[in-house]
């Protein structure tokens, strides 16, 4: 299948899904922040489950983010990076991030439950709260502390 095709699929698939749980949010504004698209375009395969689809890549998303946010906090003393990195935050700015794991981690933590629980209408907070998340809160924190790392490396 070409990428035009996959595309479409996508597009009418989440056209369904969007009606089926009364979505506010867009496929515009969730592959803006979570790359939906390229991931359905590496992975060449729109799923039946494109809910499930959608929601383990906002979730890989917010991983990776909290995966690079805890090496801030807590550094790794085999990863020199790691560490210099970790020294230019002091211990205010290293409780901001963990607020920030924490706030994701929630997040995490209720698309397990869905899971496990199958609810539509929590599902579709799910979608909701992960773009609100991120534009709100997330995405300025993770600005700053982007900001702190490349002017640390870029004077060195």
């Amino acid at each position: 299948m070409n990428n035009e095709a996959l595309i479409n699929e996508l597009e009418t698939k989440f056209s369904e899904l969007k009606k089926e749980l009364k979505l506010k949010v867009g496929l515009k504004e969730l592959d803006e922040i979570f790359f939906i698209k390229d991931t359905i375009l590496q992975n060449r395969f729109v799923s039946e489950s494109l809910d499930k689809q959608i929601a383990t890549r906002i979730v890989s998303t917010y991983m990776s983010w909290n995966n690079y946010l805890h090496g801030l906090i807590f550094p790794n003393p085999g990863n020199m990076i790691n560490m210099a990195e970790s020294k230019i935050f002091n211990e205010d700015e290293k409780n901001k991030m963990n607020n920030l794991v924490s706030k994701a981690m929630g997040l995490v933590s209720k698309n397990s439950l869905i899971g496990i629980s199958k609810d539509k209408t929590e599902e579709a907070k799910f979608f909701e709260e992960s773009v609100r998340l991120w534009n709100e809160i997330y995405k300025p924190g993770i600005e700053k502390i982007i900001k702190k790392v490349m002017s640390n490396w870029s004077k060195e």
